[in-house]
């Protein structure tokens, strides 16, 4: 509060001083100057003084109809400040009319009626004046209004019976030819003395809430008093102190109009008015973040089962505003797709009644083209009503009809290749590294009947010989432990004896197969291929036991033979197939070596030609060279026989360069596939842990961890720009991007309300449909990425009007509702939880001297002083107007004490300048319990915080008092 000497220099010096200065110096000259009647006649006078007096009725009845009609609480104090303002226009009204030349009223007018009837209207003025200078009487609504107003009716009627009719018992206060008596001197002195008090006493008040205000009701109370002191110094009716008095009291009288208009009429409503603007900038800014993300908003009533969808909800399904129906059941009738109806109203209801902290739901949605379109919809409740049941939920929702597309042109894909594998013409399975069967086609159960494959249980193993099944496992283990790049890359391929009882006409008859083992994209998983070769390998067995047939066996058929000598590689013989194929005379071909023709090294050919004498067969693959040049991929399966006494090899070749393509191209496609189905895999978790993201800080780790699994083999970078973040964060992996990269695509992350950020990817595509599909899979990713932002800024949005205090900040009333009840169940002696209840002290007084703005800026300094100083696990509550709960978990009451006393001295330490003043030395009162030594409900605990607290104000205020030492202290006294 500003001294009495700063008050009185801003006071006099500003234009208010000025008139209250002007006004003096013209009754100090009036006071030097010789006396002289203003007023020739009486009549004159009585024209110029009705004019005044009606004028200050007037204004003195319209300052109680402000007071009667403000926006402030209508107080005992203001009652009767009113009832004072009325009464005074009443002994006005009544002054004028009683005086000498107006009709009698009621008796015989006379100045001295007049007077009294002055004097009345004077007391009442200025008493007003004074009571409102008064700081100590509370702001409560009056209790008995209607009694006050008789009480004051009452004391004027007696007036007015004493006035009217016992006259000659009242004393005089003029006597003609000689002046004002004594007495009425000391009365207009007295009403003079008592202005100047009001008007020092209002403008030391901390209570009228504009500094103007007060300036204007001390100058008018201190022009009163010049008033009353005219109204000492004339002798008749019609001189100039008589005049300059009535003058003074009109403008006094509207000083205190326009005070009172202003402090309890135009003051509210601008502020009121300034609330209004600012929520419609509030509501604008909300609109455009709306608009700008491409999410609708949906708000239901669970109580009249109404929904309100926004604009960009209708615009999400091609719907002009206000298309969609109000009722929820007009939505479920025909809205809804009937297959997604059930799982919508089942999650919704789970959330309504408190199973789930959120509802979200994937269905489908008709379009305002009759289409039925995915939708993502998020929710939460919002709202509840006295029995705590849920009355109100706000949500966003998504359009997801491009993802769904895709996920459903997966599946089909996936149904495709499951066709291809069931329709094949050769025993297809799938296999773990162990060797069990996963799954098999048809063609395999008629390949190996009788036997019958129990998959989950049959191990192709135990399908191999059991001479063969140490060498067989052996050659897999070394496979298996090559890279997992080079295992894709390549097959795993060997002829086998499969014994299997009950096979072939015979009781255990082994059927000859050839087998080829691809890795899958799936871990562990591998793809076998079993083809039955038992005819070839007959054949060959026949051939190689009857040498006698060889000619007639080597000439026929169209299978390309070569007869080669295993030391020399020398092409001893070859039929016309070779000729026809190799593109050589049949004489030439006998005349070359193998590496003529092979491109397998001579060491090769030597050791694999050893190996086959050794083995008596073989099988192998590689690559020959036709006369045009040509390279073609080659299977050739090789014997030793004896022609003549001469041990050769024999080479039935069977080109496979179709198959080779085939494979490769199988082995491109699974790659790709891998690839993308890893893409989509990685891509589908990290769209699913975003979504299930409730602050938009974890977005940034998720992305760290899975972008690098979404694209592998790639180098990229991610740069986020986002207001929630206190930084900008830039996201890579891979190798360092390059300067000059084989192929690059950046993409942005926007919307129509500005840019989120950008990607950029850096690879070396295989072909133009790699590249297609990594610019897919970017486009994809920031599509995501900026959906999941937009949505996690609107969800915090909503959470913080659900939980936040738009104000100060805090947890609101509904978040210690939420929170409280858990953490007081879970409270235990060595791990207790207090509880405060704050109110800051005298805050309506300063509300009503410095203005809501003030108070607001008050309350939000004390919310930021609790943030710091107490721990980021306590919980800090604006718990309603000045009033703050503050919940400390694992804090003893003497250790809260301690932090509250702390936040107590550093909020009296705060201070604020308005203007020339300064607002310092806040307080507040406080009521602390502890639990779960005070008990464990919640509402019983707040009840003794709120007693603690009363008996805090009571002790002094600007402390805090601990519920059970203030039971015990008062007992103690009460004893004593």
């Amino acid at each position: 509060m500003a001294t009495l000497k700063t008050a009185l220099k801003h006071l006099l010096i500003g234009p208010l001083g000025s008139l209250f200065w002007a006004l003096l110096g013209l009754m100090i000259m009036l006071t030097l100057l010789p006396g002289q009647q203003v007023f020739g006649a009486m009549q004159s006078y009585l024209g110029f003084h009705s004019l005044v007096e009606l004028i200050c009725v007037m204004v003195t009845v319209l300052s109680a109809l402000a007071i009667f009609n403000s926006y402030r609480t209508l107080s005992t104090q203001y009652l009767c400040v009113g009832a004072l303002l009325g009464l005074s226009a009443v002994m006005d009204s009544l002054h004028f009319l009683s005086m000498p030349g107006m009709p009698d009223l009621f008796s015989p007018n006379a100045l001295n009626k007049a007077i009294y009837f002055w004097i009345l209207g004077r007391l009442s003025a200025i008493s007003a004046l004074l009571l409102l200078s008064l700081s100590q009487l509370s702001d409560q609504p009056a209790r008995f209004p209607r009694l006050i107003l008789v009480l004051f009716l009452a004391a004027g009627v007696v007036s007015l019976v004493a006035i009217f009719g016992y006259p000659q018992h009242l004393p005089v206060l003029y006597i003609p030819e000689q002046g004002l008596t004594p007495l009425k001197v000391t009365l207009e002195w007295g009403l003079a003395g008592m202005s100047v008090l009001a008007g020092i006493i209002l403008l030391r008040s901390s209570r009228l809430r504009q500094r103007r205000d007060r300036e204007m009701l001390t100058v008018a109370a201190w022009i009163t008093a010049l008033a009353e002191i005219c109204f000492t110094l004339y002798g008749t009716a019609n001189d100039e102190f008589n005049v300059l008095g009535h003058i003074y009291k009109a403008i006094s009288y509207l000083l205190i109009f326009r005070a009172l208009f202003l402090s309890h009429l135009r003051y509210p409503w601008q502020a009121l008015n300034d609330t209004r603007v600012r929520l419609s900038e509030q509501e604008q800014r909300w609109n455009l973040a709306l608009i700008g993300s491409g999410t609708g908003v949906w708000d239901m009533n669970l109580i009249t089962d109404k929904l309100f969808a926004s604009a960009q909800f209708h615009q999400i399904l091609g719907y002009r505003n206000g298309a969609l129906p109000r009722d929820a059941q007009a939505w479920r009738d025909r809205l809804f797709h009937p297959e997604d109806l059930h799982q919508v109203i089942a999650s919704f209801d789970e959330h309504v009644a408190g199973h789930s902290e959120h509802w979200r739901c994937e269905y489908r949605f008709l379009d305002a083209h009759n289409q039925w379109r995915w939708l993502l919809a998020n929710g939460q409740i919002i709202d509840f009503d006295e029995d705590q049941r849920p009355t109100r939920i706000v949500g966003t929702v998504t359009d997801i009809h491009a993802r769904r597309e895709q996920e459903q042109r997966l599946a089909e894909t996936q149904k495709r290749l499951q066709t291809l594998f069931d329709t094949a013409p050769i025993g297809m399975l799938v296999i773990d590294t162990q060797g069990v069967v996963h799954q098999h086609n048809s063609m395999l159960e008629q390949l190996l009947t009788p036997h019958r494959i129990v998959t989950g249980q049959d191990s192709i193993w135990q399908w191999v010989s059991a001479e063969e099944r140490a060498d067989v496992l052996h050659h897999w283990h070394e496979w298996q432990q090559q890279p997992i790049e080079h295992r894709r890359e390549s097959t795993w391929h060997r002829e086998l004896r499969m014994s299997l009882y009950g096979h072939g006409p015979g009781e255990h008859q082994p059927l000859w197969a050839e087998w080829v083992i691809a890795a899958l994209p799936e871990e562990n998983l591998y793809l076998l291929l079993i083809e039955d070769i038992s005819a070839r390998k007959q054949a060959t067995e026949l051939l190689i036991e009857n040498s006698s047939l060889y000619r007639s066996t080597f000439e026929s058929g169209n299978a390309i033979k070569l007869l080669v000598d295993p030391e020399s590689g020398a092409i001893v013989d070859a039929n016309m197939a070779a000729s026809d194929y190799y593109g050589h005379s049949l004489d030439a071909l006998k005349t070359m070596l193998m590496h003529d023709i092979s491109l397998t090294p001579v060491a090769t050919r030597r050791q694999r030609a050893q190996q086959t004498l050794m083995e008596r067969e073989g099988h192998f693959e590689t690559r020959h060279r036709l006369a045009s040049g040509a390279i073609r991929d080659v299977e050739v399966f090789v014997a030793a026989v004896v022609i003549g006494g001469r041990t050769l090899i024999y080479e039935m070749v069977h080109d496979i360069t179709i198959r080779k393509e085939a494979e490769q191209g199988l082995v491109l496609l699974n790659q790709r596939l891998s690839r993308d189905g890893l893409y989509r895999q990685r891509l589908n978790e990290l769209s699913t842990q975003l979504f299930e993201l409730n602050d938009i800080i974890g977005v940034v780790p998720l992305l760290e961890e899975y972008l690098p699994q979404c694209f592998p083999d790639t180098s990229g970078e991610l740069a986020l720009r986002i207001e929630e973040m206190d930084q900008a964060h830039c996201i890579t992996w891979g190798n360092a991007l390059s300067t000059q990269p084989a192929f690059e695509y950046r993409q942005r992350l926007t919307t129509t309300t500005g840019a989120l950020g950008r990607m950029i990817l850096q690879a070396a595509p295989l072909d133009d449909e790699d590249r297609h599909r990594l610019e897919r899979m970017t486009d994809e990713t920031a599509r995501i990425l900026t959906l999941t932002l937009i949505n996690l800024r609107l969800r915090s949005q909503l959470t913080d009007h659900a939980y936040r205090d738009a104000l100060t900040g805090l947890y609101n009333r509904r978040y210690l509702n939420e929170t409280l009840p858990g953490l007081l169940e879970n409270a235990a002696d060595e791990a207790p939880v207090s509880l405060a209840l704050l109110d800051l002290d005298h805050f309506k007084r300063l509300n009503d001297t410095w203005g809501h703005d003030a108070g607001d800026q008050v309350l939000v300094a004390l919310g930021e002083i609790l943030t710091q100083r107490l721990r980021a696990t306590d919980i800090s509550c604006r718990y309603g107007g000045e009033e703050f709960i503050v919940v400390l978990p694992g804090a003893s009451a003497s250790i809260a004490l301690m932090r509250l006393n702390e936040v107590l001295e550093q909020f009296g330490q705060w201070s604020m300048e308005i203007g020339d003043e300064r607002i310092s030395h806040l307080t507040f009162s406080a009521g602390l319990i502890e639990a779960p030594r005070q008990g464990y409900d919640m509402g019983a605990l707040i009840e003794m915080a709120d007693q603690a607290l009363y008996s805090a104000k009571h002790a002094g205020r600007g402390r805090v008092h601990q519920a059970g030492a203030e039971m015990l202290r008062s007992q103690g006294d009460a004893l004593s």
